[in-house]
């Protein structure tokens, strides 16, 4: 049993209403608002802060007397809707339990338990002492904007849940992401004389086909990792019978803890110099970068406070896990150093159509992290 109880249809109603409005990277202004002012009118203090793209965060900070502080974070954009759906992606279409839209799983069903628990602690003072702060941020589907800007506040939390989709398990551990764009440099000649130039693609497609086995992404006992090529671009976008000059490709690796993406840079180059490649090979990392983070500690507060409130909600404490994705956790442990894991309502299909949420485990999931928030700041 939990001090709290939450309402399935309110929840369900709520989401509808942040599903129906367009949400995509640098166009969450709008569904922030619909945020903020359900948070007014619930008799909180929303507050807008901006971002690097000019999306705005909305914070709300319930102060509750000297203690502890944790943060509830969750973000409300989405990728973009793909070809196939079976319903409008925005309006959605609800199925028994199942409610079908673009962003109902990834993450505004993570969202919607925020906002429900925020308010529930809010009229419950009597239950909790320290902060609770609520954060709806932007961007986290490309650069996790949002999160960088709620961060560079100097931001302090004691621990942090975020609400990411994963209902059967809590997520305290995952890989980071470091993007490399390789650039190789040769010279232009004639098509017809290439033995007069250097051809950059050719160079740097014997770099692409042997580094993944050259280089390969470390191994960690817990968290998964992997490397990949996304692109590859030479020559000119216009029919010329030249040899291309520049050639590049852009190299996603995940990162375990330990691996800085200076080692990858640097491991990368030596792998580019023992080709003995007339080109010349440069590296550089771009935007976003997520560090790894882990936070796999059974005897702290915030664990046992979670693990005692899932077994009272749910009858069974939930299990701890780790997956392959990187998510803003990565920021608020990994950089930041937050206790922090994350944890949401059963979905499923992200980044697909037919993306799903089951609305039968928004209430629980708002009556669990409520009971940890209530058990934790004491």
């Amino acid at each position: 049993m939990s001090h709290f109880d939450f309402s399935p249809e309110e929840a369900f109603a709520l989401l509808q209403r942040l599903v129906a409005v367009r949400s995509y990277p640098g166009e969450e202004a709008a569904v922030q608002q619909v945020v903020a002012t359900w948070l007014q009118e619930q008799g909180l203090i929303p507050e807008f802060q901006p971002t690097a793209n000019g999306q705005p965060n909305v914070l709300a900070r319930i102060e509750n007397g000297p203690g502890p502080t944790l943060l509830l974070n969750g973000h409300v954009d989405t990728v973009l809707a793909v070809e196939g759906w079976n319903c409008d992606p925005w309006q959605g279409e609800r199925r028994d339990d199942y409610f079908y839209g673009l962003g109902a799983g990834d993450m505004k069903a993570g969202v919607v338990v925020n906002m429900l628990v925020a308010r529930e602690l809010a009229r419950h003072k009597s239950a909790w002492r320290g902060t609770l702060i609520f954060s709806s941020v932007t961007d986290e589907e490309a650069y996790s904007q949002g999160a960088h800007a709620l961060l560079a506040t100097g931001l302090q939390a004691d621990a942090c849940i975020v609400t990411e989709p994963s209902f059967d398990q809590a997520i305290i551990g995952a890989p980071g992401k470091v993007l490399i764009r390789a650039r190789a440099t040769g010279k232009a000649a004639h098509g017809f004389y290439p033995w007069q130039g250097i051809n950059a693609a050719i160079e740097l497609a014997r770099f692409i086909a042997q580094v993944c086995d050259a280089v390969p992404p470390l191994h960690h006992p817990r968290i998964p990792s992997s490397q990949t090529v996304l692109s590859f671009h030479s020559g000119s976008a216009q029919y010329v019978i030249t040899l291309p000059e520049q050639a590049e490709a852009l190299i996603t690796r995940q990162i375990v803890p330990g691996e800085t993406a200076e080692q990858v840079v640097e491991k990368l180059q030596d792998f580019a110099n023992s080709l003995q490649s007339p080109a010349h090979f440069t590296f550089a990392v771009e935007p976003p970068y997520y560090p790894s983070f882990e936070f796999a500690e059974p005897d702290h507060r915030f664990t046992r406070a979670f693990c005692t409130a899932s077994q009272q909600v749910l009858g069974a404490a939930v299990p701890f896990g780790y997956v392959p994705g990187v998510s803003d956790a990565n920021l608020f442990n990994g950089q930041a150093g937050i206790p922090c894991f994350y944890w949401g309502p059963r979905c499923g299909n992200f980044h697909q159509c037919q993306e799903w949420v089951d609305l039968a485990t928004i209430a629980p999931c708002a009556s669990v992290i409520a009971e940890t928030a209530r058990q934790f700041l004491q």
